[in-house]
Protein backbone atom coordinates (compact mmCIF):
# COMPACT_ATOMS: atom_id res chain seq x y z
CA UNK A 1 0.00 0.00 0.00
CA UNK A 2 1.25 3.45 -0.65
CA UNK A 3 1.49 5.97 1.55
CA UNK A 4 1.91 9.50 0.55
CA UNK A 5 5.04 11.36 2.04
CA UNK A 6 4.38 14.29 4.68
CA UNK A 7 5.31 16.76 2.01
CA UNK A 8 2.80 15.27 -0.24
CA UNK A 9 0.39 15.21 2.55
CA UNK A 10 1.08 18.53 2.98
CA UNK A 11 0.18 20.13 -0.78
CA UNK A 12 -3.10 17.66 -0.81
CA UNK A 13 -4.11 19.34 2.59
CA UNK A 14 -3.12 23.11 1.38
CA UNK A 15 -6.44 23.80 -0.15
CA UNK A 16 -8.46 22.24 2.76
CA UNK A 17 -6.10 24.34 5.21
CA UNK A 18 -7.27 27.60 2.63
CA UNK A 19 -10.49 27.34 2.89
CA UNK A 20 -10.60 26.63 6.90
CA UNK A 21 -8.51 29.68 7.60
CA UNK A 22 -10.62 31.92 5.55
CA UNK A 23 -13.31 30.83 6.47
CA UNK A 24 -12.63 31.47 10.50
CA UNK A 25 -10.89 34.69 9.30
CA UNK A 26 -13.91 35.99 7.71
CA UNK A 27 -15.93 36.00 10.68
CA UNK A 28 -13.57 36.80 13.20
CA UNK A 29 -12.38 39.78 11.37
CA UNK A 30 -16.47 40.57 11.94
CA UNK A 31 -15.69 40.50 15.86
CA UNK A 32 -12.34 41.15 15.69
CA UNK A 33 -12.53 44.93 16.95
CA UNK A 34 -15.08 44.63 19.34
CA UNK A 35 -15.47 43.39 23.35
CA UNK A 36 -17.91 41.27 25.27
CA UNK A 37 -19.42 42.44 28.27
CA UNK A 38 -16.28 40.27 30.06
CA UNK A 39 -13.99 42.44 28.04
CA UNK A 40 -13.37 39.33 25.58
CA UNK A 41 -13.55 38.99 21.94
CA UNK A 42 -16.90 39.48 21.00
CA UNK A 43 -18.55 36.39 19.71
CA UNK A 44 -21.05 35.04 17.26
CA UNK A 45 -24.74 35.44 18.13
CA UNK A 46 -26.01 33.52 15.61
CA UNK A 47 -24.56 29.90 14.64
CA UNK A 48 -25.28 27.50 11.96
CA UNK A 49 -28.98 26.11 12.12
CA UNK A 50 -30.25 29.89 13.38
CA UNK A 51 -31.69 32.46 11.74
CA UNK A 52 -28.15 35.04 10.63
CA UNK A 53 -28.52 38.13 12.90
CA UNK A 54 -26.65 41.23 13.27
CA UNK A 55 -27.50 44.85 11.93
CA UNK A 56 -24.61 44.00 9.40
CA UNK A 57 -25.34 40.23 9.06
CA UNK A 58 -22.45 38.92 9.95
CA UNK A 59 -23.86 37.09 13.02
CA UNK A 60 -22.39 39.41 15.31
CA UNK A 61 -23.89 42.36 17.13
CA UNK A 62 -21.85 45.23 15.56
CA UNK A 63 -22.69 48.52 14.70
CA UNK A 64 -22.74 50.72 11.35
CA UNK A 65 -22.54 54.49 11.09
CA UNK A 66 -26.20 54.48 10.45
CA UNK A 67 -27.48 51.92 12.47
CA UNK A 68 -29.40 54.17 15.16
CA UNK A 69 -30.85 51.36 16.66
CA UNK A 70 -27.54 49.93 18.38
CA UNK A 71 -28.45 46.64 18.05
CA UNK A 72 -25.69 45.04 20.88
CA UNK A 73 -27.44 42.72 22.95
CA UNK A 74 -27.88 39.45 22.10
CA UNK A 75 -31.06 37.76 23.46
CA UNK A 76 -32.20 33.92 23.02
CA UNK A 77 -35.53 34.24 21.66
CA UNK A 78 -36.19 30.39 21.89
CA UNK A 79 -36.00 30.86 25.62
CA UNK A 80 -39.25 30.86 27.17
CA UNK A 81 -39.48 33.86 30.00
CA UNK A 82 -41.34 33.87 33.35
CA UNK A 83 -44.68 35.25 32.43
CA UNK A 84 -44.87 33.20 29.01
CA UNK A 85 -44.29 36.69 26.47
CA UNK A 86 -41.53 37.11 24.35
CA UNK A 87 -39.54 40.30 23.29
CA UNK A 88 -41.86 40.98 20.36
CA UNK A 89 -44.55 41.35 22.35
CA UNK A 90 -43.31 42.90 25.15
CA UNK A 91 -41.92 45.80 23.12
CA UNK A 92 -45.33 45.72 21.05
CA UNK A 93 -44.05 44.64 17.44
CA UNK A 94 -45.00 41.59 15.48
CA UNK A 95 -44.01 38.57 16.16
CA UNK A 96 -41.10 38.01 14.01
CA UNK A 97 -39.66 36.37 16.88
CA UNK A 98 -40.94 33.59 16.37
CA UNK A 99 -40.42 33.53 12.29
CA UNK A 100 -39.34 30.32 10.64
CA UNK A 101 -37.98 31.48 7.10
CA UNK A 102 -35.23 33.36 7.72
CA UNK A 103 -31.81 33.18 5.62
CA UNK A 104 -29.33 30.75 7.44
CA UNK A 105 -26.57 31.99 9.60
CA UNK A 106 -24.25 29.53 7.81
CA UNK A 107 -26.12 29.91 4.07
CA UNK A 108 -27.73 33.34 3.62
CA UNK A 109 -29.54 31.66 -0.03
CA UNK A 110 -31.53 29.08 2.25
CA UNK A 111 -34.52 31.05 3.95
CA UNK A 112 -35.53 28.13 6.27
CA UNK A 113 -33.83 29.09 9.78
CA UNK A 114 -35.94 29.77 12.24
CA UNK A 115 -34.89 33.28 14.55
CA UNK A 116 -33.23 32.04 17.83
CA UNK A 117 -30.50 34.23 19.05
CA UNK A 118 -30.81 37.74 17.71
CA UNK A 119 -29.12 40.56 18.29
CA UNK A 120 -31.53 43.75 19.61
CA UNK A 121 -31.66 47.17 20.33
CA UNK A 122 -29.96 48.18 23.70
CA UNK A 123 -32.63 50.74 23.80
CA UNK A 124 -35.40 48.37 23.26
CA UNK A 125 -33.84 45.85 25.40
CA UNK A 126 -34.09 48.76 28.53
CA UNK A 127 -37.74 49.04 27.56
CA UNK A 128 -38.61 45.38 27.09
CA UNK A 129 -37.22 44.79 30.78
CA UNK A 130 -39.11 47.87 32.20
CA UNK A 131 -42.30 46.47 30.55
CA UNK A 132 -42.03 43.00 31.01
CA UNK A 133 -41.78 44.03 34.84
CA UNK A 134 -38.25 43.48 35.45
CA UNK A 135 -35.01 41.77 34.95
CA UNK A 136 -36.65 38.08 36.26
CA UNK A 137 -39.25 38.15 33.50
CA UNK A 138 -36.88 38.66 30.49
CA UNK A 139 -35.95 35.69 27.87
CA UNK A 140 -32.15 34.20 28.07
CA UNK A 141 -29.31 36.66 26.97
CA UNK A 142 -26.20 35.30 25.46
CA UNK A 143 -23.63 37.06 27.47
CA UNK A 144 -20.33 36.54 25.43
CA UNK A 145 -22.22 37.79 22.64
CA UNK A 146 -23.31 41.33 23.85
CA UNK A 147 -21.34 44.18 22.68
CA UNK A 148 -19.34 45.95 25.69
CA UNK A 149 -20.66 49.25 23.84
CA UNK A 150 -24.04 48.63 25.06
CA UNK A 151 -22.52 48.70 28.75
CA UNK A 152 -20.88 51.81 28.18
CA UNK A 153 -23.47 53.68 27.03
CA UNK A 154 -26.10 52.38 29.79
CA UNK A 155 -23.25 53.48 32.03
CA UNK A 156 -23.59 57.35 30.41
CA UNK A 157 -27.39 57.21 30.75
CA UNK A 158 -27.17 55.95 34.43
CA UNK A 159 -28.97 58.67 35.77
CA UNK A 160 -32.41 57.17 34.40
CA UNK A 161 -33.55 54.72 35.95
CA UNK A 162 -34.58 52.65 32.91
CA UNK A 163 -30.94 52.36 31.89
CA UNK A 164 -29.54 51.56 35.48
CA UNK A 165 -31.97 48.99 35.53
CA UNK A 166 -30.60 47.34 32.17
CA UNK A 167 -27.44 47.63 33.55
CA UNK A 168 -28.03 45.71 36.43
CA UNK A 169 -29.44 42.75 34.49
CA UNK A 170 -26.56 42.39 32.38
CA UNK A 171 -24.60 42.77 35.49
CA UNK A 172 -26.63 40.04 37.03
CA UNK A 173 -27.27 38.19 34.40
CA UNK A 174 -23.89 37.42 33.13
CA UNK A 175 -22.57 37.33 37.14
CA UNK A 176 -20.61 40.65 36.39
CA UNK A 177 -18.70 43.01 39.15
CA UNK A 178 -20.59 46.19 39.50
CA UNK A 179 -17.23 47.72 40.14
CA UNK A 180 -15.06 46.46 37.59
CA UNK A 181 -16.82 46.42 34.48
CA UNK A 182 -14.48 46.53 31.80
CA UNK A 183 -14.53 49.94 29.74
CA UNK A 184 -12.38 49.69 26.45
CA UNK A 185 -12.13 46.80 24.31
CA UNK A 186 -8.77 44.07 23.98
CA UNK A 187 -7.23 42.99 20.86
CA UNK A 188 -7.75 40.05 19.77
CA UNK A 189 -5.26 39.36 17.69
CA UNK A 190 -3.48 36.64 19.57
CA UNK A 191 -7.18 34.54 19.64
CA UNK A 192 -7.17 35.07 15.91
CA UNK A 193 -3.65 34.15 15.62
CA UNK A 194 -3.99 30.99 17.71
CA UNK A 195 -6.92 29.62 15.55
CA UNK A 196 -5.30 29.93 12.46
CA UNK A 197 -2.05 28.26 14.21
CA UNK A 198 -4.59 25.33 15.54
CA UNK A 199 -5.71 24.77 11.97
CA UNK A 200 -2.48 24.55 10.26
CA UNK A 201 -0.94 22.16 13.14
CA UNK A 202 -4.00 19.87 13.27
CA UNK A 203 -4.17 19.46 9.28
CA UNK A 204 -0.22 18.97 8.50
CA UNK A 205 1.62 18.87 11.75
CA UNK A 206 4.89 20.85 12.54
CA UNK A 207 6.55 19.39 9.41
CA UNK A 208 7.63 20.75 6.01
CA UNK A 209 8.62 23.58 4.32
CA UNK A 210 5.16 24.28 2.78
CA UNK A 211 3.69 24.65 6.18
CA UNK A 212 6.08 27.30 7.53
CA UNK A 213 5.76 28.89 4.11
CA UNK A 214 2.18 28.81 4.41
CA UNK A 215 1.71 29.88 8.13
CA UNK A 216 4.22 33.12 7.60
CA UNK A 217 2.09 34.42 4.75
CA UNK A 218 -0.89 34.09 7.16
CA UNK A 219 0.68 35.94 8.90
CA UNK A 220 1.54 38.51 7.25
CA UNK A 221 -1.77 38.75 6.01
CA UNK A 222 -3.43 38.61 9.93
CA UNK A 223 -1.00 41.56 10.98
CA UNK A 224 -2.61 43.37 8.51
CA UNK A 225 -6.07 42.64 8.93
CA UNK A 226 -6.01 43.21 12.49
CA UNK A 227 -4.47 46.72 11.95
CA UNK A 228 -7.23 47.55 9.37
CA UNK A 229 -10.26 46.05 11.65
CA UNK A 230 -8.74 48.21 15.10
CA UNK A 231 -8.52 51.37 13.02
CA UNK A 232 -11.90 51.10 11.45
CA UNK A 233 -13.18 49.83 14.92
CA UNK A 234 -12.06 52.40 16.64
CA UNK A 235 -13.91 54.70 14.14
CA UNK A 236 -17.08 53.40 14.51
CA UNK A 237 -16.81 53.50 18.15
CA UNK A 238 -16.00 57.00 17.91
CA UNK A 239 -19.29 57.54 15.89
CA UNK A 240 -21.44 55.37 17.99
CA UNK A 241 -20.42 57.74 21.18
CA UNK A 242 -20.40 60.76 19.35
CA UNK A 243 -24.10 59.52 18.33
CA UNK A 244 -24.95 58.60 21.70
CA UNK A 245 -24.16 62.11 22.87
CA UNK A 246 -26.03 63.81 20.48
CA UNK A 247 -29.08 61.73 21.46
CA UNK A 248 -29.35 62.30 25.35
CA UNK A 249 -30.72 65.12 25.41
CA UNK A 250 -34.21 63.54 23.60
CA UNK A 251 -35.77 60.44 24.80
CA UNK A 252 -34.49 57.23 23.78
CA UNK A 253 -37.89 55.55 22.46
CA UNK A 254 -37.87 57.23 19.56
CA UNK A 255 -35.93 54.74 18.02
CA UNK A 256 -36.63 51.87 19.93
CA UNK A 257 -38.52 49.58 17.71
CA UNK A 258 -37.18 50.34 14.15
CA UNK A 259 -34.41 48.81 12.50
CA UNK A 260 -32.92 50.80 9.71
CA UNK A 261 -32.27 47.97 7.59
CA UNK A 262 -29.95 47.76 4.49
CA UNK A 263 -31.59 48.39 1.22
CA UNK A 264 -30.29 44.84 0.00
CA UNK A 265 -32.45 42.94 2.95
CA UNK A 266 -35.87 42.20 2.63
CA UNK A 267 -38.18 43.46 4.30
CA UNK A 268 -38.59 40.82 6.91
CA UNK A 269 -35.27 42.57 8.21
CA UNK A 270 -36.89 45.28 9.63
CA UNK A 271 -37.07 44.11 12.92
CA UNK A 272 -35.16 45.75 16.46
Amino acid sequence: MFYPSTQQRSRQLSPLLVCSILRMLTRASAGQSYSNVYGQPLQSCSSDGMALTGYTRTGYCVDEYDDQGSHHICIDLSSTSNNGDNFCTVTGQSDWCSSQDMPCHNNKDNHSCAVQNWCVCQWAFASYIENAGGCDSIQTIVCDSINLQAILAYQQQIAQEKYANALQCIVDRCSLDMNNLPSTAVSSSQNVWGQASNIVMAAGGRNGSMQTVFLTMIGVGLIALLLAGAAIGTVRRFQSNSRLRKDSNTDANSHLLTDKTPTTAVSTYNIS
